[in-house]
């Protein structure tokens, strides 16, 4: 896909290439698939009143702000579902993934459903990062890294961090896994970790309802997923504290090799 970002004051433009989707490039002048643009409001001359900054896709105002930082989580965040909505070559999956013995361990699930955290746990007790918001699947059903820093939710309403694997005592995979336990989970203050095991039916329902595209091109996603749960243990249960759960995950993982 080529983006294409234009805006009326190129400072915005510099503050803008943190929050394009991961992995982008530089590609010569053209024509674009999708036009951005990102317009910073004058100062206003009116005693009391200030202007509003904005932010387009092609004619459609996405979002209107008085400061510049919301107009830039927007465009992060609309620009990286485009791409993996249209991604031909691979298929985008809502998921936590971590890297385990060379196998790959996937937590399918959206926001708020406790997936980051249990990433983050699974971290530190020695799993390699590969991403805590997409599963991205090749054509064979190997999981590539898409290790953009995880989203840290602060405590008390506090804003989300922007926290690299590093800073954790982590490192980042670099290779493609084939998956070998996907963990059906959400948080559950409490809740104990009893978990059953799905049929491969099970699972890739699961999977698709997390994968961006699924409806909009079956015929590119089921084979992926297909492949996915044919070579993986499937889990489901609530859990309480990942601290807790992320050791035993990582024991099942082992025991299945």
């Amino acid at each position: 896909m080529r983006f294409g970002l234009r805006s009326n004051d190129p400072a915005a433009l510099e503050q803008a290439t943190p929050h394009l989707p991961l992995g982008w490039q530089r590609a010569p002048t053209g024509e674009v698939d999708i036009l951005y643009s990102l317009r910073l409001a004058p100062t206003s001359q009116r005693k009391g009143q200030r202007n509003y900054h904005l932010l387009y896709c092609g004619s459609a105002l996405l979002a209107r702000s008085l400061e510049l930082p919301p107009l830039l989580t927007t465009l992060e965040q609309h620009a990286e579902l485009l791409t993996a909505f249209r991604a031909s070559d691979c298929l985008f999956v809502h998921a936590g993934v971590v890297g385990w013995q060379g196998r790959a361990i996937l937590i399918p699930g959206r926001s708020m459903t406790g997936k980051t955290t249990l990433v983050k746990a699974l971290i530190e007790a020695g799993a390699a990062y590969y991403s805590d918001e997409f599963a991205v699947l090749d054509k064979e059903g190997f999981v590539r890294p898409y290790s953009r820093p995880l989203s840290i939710r602060g405590h008390n309403g506090q804003p989300i961090r922007k926290t690299p694997v590093e800073s954790l005592g982590g490192q980042t995979g670099v290779e493609p896994l084939p998956v070998g336990l996907v963990v059906v989970t959400d948080y559950q203050p409490e809740a104990a970790w009893r978990p059953r095991q799905l049929t491969p039916g099970q699972a890739l329902l699961a999977l698709m309802d997390n994968t961006v595209a699924a409806r909009g091109n079956p015929a590119h996603s089921m084979p992926i997923l297909k492949q996915v749960v044919t070579g993986a243990i499937a889990l489901k249960s609530k859990r309480g504290e990942a601290r807790e759960v992320a050791p035993l995950l990582l024991a099942r993982l082992e025991k299945s090799l």
